[in-house]
């Protein structure tokens, strides 16, 4: 059966984009669909699950050569064919990620910032550290300080020890002090956090999948390959947003943020989409150990309160 009207629209806007960034999407179907169906994957079932979202073998054989050079997967090889996984870095970045995609950790908010300096942080791990902080709400306020609404909590400490510089950083806790501008503090937030960037992409984003809402919901279900290819889109677009996002308190909002109507029309979508997609999942893909298993028991946590 042909993929309707909407889900071809979603697959040419991605394959139009410059970059179209390929090994992005794959650490997305990793993280959304391997970490529950197996861990592990075949070169040639990674060529079939990326085909219908218009990326052809020679970019996955690319994408997934530049992820394993990057750390983000390992590859192992039997006989004449190549298994690929998530490297332990991949696992855990994406694992810290997976808790603010699907909503499975609480941001409330009582007053209290964390401060991050960083002082001997070697250089060949600077960089996946800063970016790592970006994904856990982290941003540098002023040269050299790093800054937080509530604290880092597990996600922090598991990634000091994950890059063995736990004592090359100072961590301090601070609360807002009644001396200090509320106005200012907004300012700050507004800036540092650039909500305004980050409201666009928001906007940008329910615009393009609000459709999906209707069609996935329909009392006919979607077909496997279409609902496997609009929730993988929708994953991904929807991980790129929260990539420049923070989950701030409502206290140091705007009005009307757009960020809790993509987060419900998300939930909502994935999990009209899961069954469908899964059954494209099970019967085409296969693992390191032969076909892809169901999925885990957590899945059904994924946007378990939307």
């Amino acid at each position: 059966m042909p993929n309707p009207a909407i889900v071809k629209r979603l697959v040419a806007e991605f394959t139009n984009r410059r970059p179209m960034r390929t090994t992005s999407l794959i650490v997305t179907f990793f993280g959304d669909v391997l970490s529950q169906h197996g861990h592990t994957i075949w070169l040639g079932s990674l060529v079939k699950a990326m085909a219908p979202l218009g990326i052809n073998e020679r970019l996955v054989r690319t994408s997934v050569f530049r992820l394993v050079q990057e750390g983000w997967l390992e590859s192992k090889r039997e006989g004449r064919r190549s298994f690929y996984r998530f490297s332990d870095y991949g696992w855990h970045e994406y694992q810290r990620a997976a808790r603010r995609i699907y909503a499975l950790e609480n941001s409330g908010w009582h007053g209290h910032w964390q401060l991050l300096m960083p002082l001997e942080v070697p250089e060949n791990v600077r960089e996946k550290f800063r970016r790592s902080l970006q994904w856990q709400g982290y941003r540098a306020i002023s040269p050299g300080t790093y800054a937080k609404p509530g604290d880092g909590g597990l996600t922090l400490q598991e990634t000091l020890q994950e890059f063995g510089i736990s004592d090359k950083v100072m961590i301090f806790d601070a609360k807002s002090s009644l001396l200090s501008s509320q106005k200012r503090e907004r300012k700050l937030v507004h800036d540092c956090w650039e909500l305004e960037h980050v409201s666009q992409g928001y906007k940008t984003f329910i615009k393009r999948y609000k459709t999906l809402l209707k069609w996935s919901q329909q009392r006919k279900s979607p077909s496997p390959e279409a609902a496997y290819i609009a929730r993988t889109l929708l994953i991904h677009d929807y991980r790129r947003v929260l990539l420049h996002d923070t989950p701030l308190p409502e206290q140091l909002l705007p009005g009307n943020w757009p960020g809790a109507d993509a987060l419900r029309l998300t939930g909502s979508v994935y999990k009209a989409l899961a069954k469908p997609s899964m059954q494209f999942i099970t019967e085409n893909l296969e693992t390191g150990s032969g076909a892809m298993p169901a999925a885990d028991a957590s899945f059904i946590e994924r946007f378990a309160g939307i």
